[in-house]
């Protein structure tokens, strides 16, 4: 008797469940039978774009591709080389009090592509290692640049062998999202 119930209702509950998908209509009726096709579903692939779509172009001034160039400001014999269009950010604009004290021109940046690019000099930790420079935060008011040790040397491949014998300073640049203006700039040493 278990068996006979167990076997009816789960027979009423796939004919309840097959009932549930039908949906009548004029065929069904008629008495005919109806059936679904993949046409008849919704088509589940994503909506192709607009063509006036347009692309969003960057703020006026802003470099497309930064890292193309070679940083302006040079090192010459009796200091940094500063050439037109580059302006250097006021002292009191800079604080590079986490920076370590062998950086030579820490406290030193320039700015240029109408504020949008960065510059500075940094030095590696060790005269096997170059340097880096990345934003790792931007606000309204200021601006954190990390300046971090690489583990590639700066005299070659780290398998080579050969160090350079004196840390030279090396220019590091940056691209921030607006210019910079009159935020602060917050630079720090690290990983």
């Amino acid at each position: 008797m278990r068996a006979f119930l167990i076997t009816t209702t789960a027979v009423l509950a796939v004919g309840v469940l097959a009932g549930c998908g039908a949906t009548p209509d004029a065929s069904n009726a008629a008495g005919q039978t109806s059936s679904t096709t993949s046409s008849d579903q919704p088509s589940k692939t994503a909506p192709e774009p607009p063509s006036d779509v347009v692309e969003p172009t960057p703020p006026a001034g802003k470099p497309q591709n930064p890292s193309s160039g070679e940083p302006p400001v040079t090192l010459g014999p009796d200091g940094p080389v500063v050439p037109d269009g580059v302006t250097e950010v006021p002292a009191a604009q800079v604080d590079a009090s986490a920076l370590p004290t062998y950086f030579e021109y820490g406290n030193k940046v320039w700015q240029y592509d109408g504020g949008f690019s960065l510059q500075m000099f940094a030095s590696a930790s060790t005269s096997c290692s170059g340097v880096a420079a990345r934003v790792v935060d931007q606000s309204s008011d200021t601006v954190k640049i990390l300046v971090q040790p690489l583990d590639q040397p700066q005299g070659g491949d780290p398998d080579g062998g050969v160090c350079s014998m004196v840390m030279t300073p090396r220019p590091v640049t940056v691209t921030l999202d607006t210019p910079l203006q009159d935020r602060k700039i917050v630079l720090s040493g690290g990983r």
